[in-house]
């Protein structure tokens, strides 16, 4: 026995709580119909969807995803690696490619914000949402095989994917 009285974890519970919540989670929905004045994707019938001709009545809002693009606030995190990665580069980058524009026709507020190339040759790939860094992990490894290591690292909606393949 430490001698907590329970006090402390309650207000521990609620720190953890608070740092759980995801920020861009919608609490009120936006007006119907609305439109993202920076990417189109339109909130009409409780979903994001892309539609070719946004109602004329639509209210102008800033959608999730590109809040969190705005505000560089990461939804998932893929690390490639390896001399198989180097030797295949077009390769895997198409695949990433073919995989956000399946996913985003599907779900539109899943996007890369950034593909990046380190120094040591390693690849970085973050993502708005979990489920796309997922779907292009998931894509490398059935594609490629390798090493797939796949983390959900806190409660957060937020995941952290690194695959290797040397030869």
């Amino acid at each position: 026995m430490n001698g907590d009285t329970g006090k402390n974890h309650s207000r521990l519970d609620k720190m953890i709580q608070e740092h759980r919540n995801d920020p861009y989670f919608m609490r009120a929905k936006y007006s119907q119909p609305a439109v993202c004045r920076e990417c189109g994707v339109v909130f009409d019938g409780g979903i994001f969807q892309w539609m070719k001709n946004p109602p004329e009545e639509a209210e102008l809002m800033t959608c999730p995803a590109c809040s969190r693009i705005k505000e560089d606030y990461t939804g998932g995190m893929i690390t490639l690696e390896g001399d198989f990665l180097q030797e295949h580069w077009e390769d895997i980058r198409n695949l990433i490619e073919n995989v956000e524009k399946r996913e985003v026709a599907r779900r539109p507020l899943e996007r890369i914000m950034e593909i990046r190339k380190e120094d040591d040759g390693s690849v970085i790939i973050r993502t708005t949402y979990e489920h796309l860094a997922r779907g292009i992990a998931d894509a490398i490894h059935r594609a490629h095989k390798g090493d797939l290591d796949i983390k959900y690292p806190s409660e957060d909606k937020y995941v952290l994917a690194h695959w290797r393949r040397d030869r």
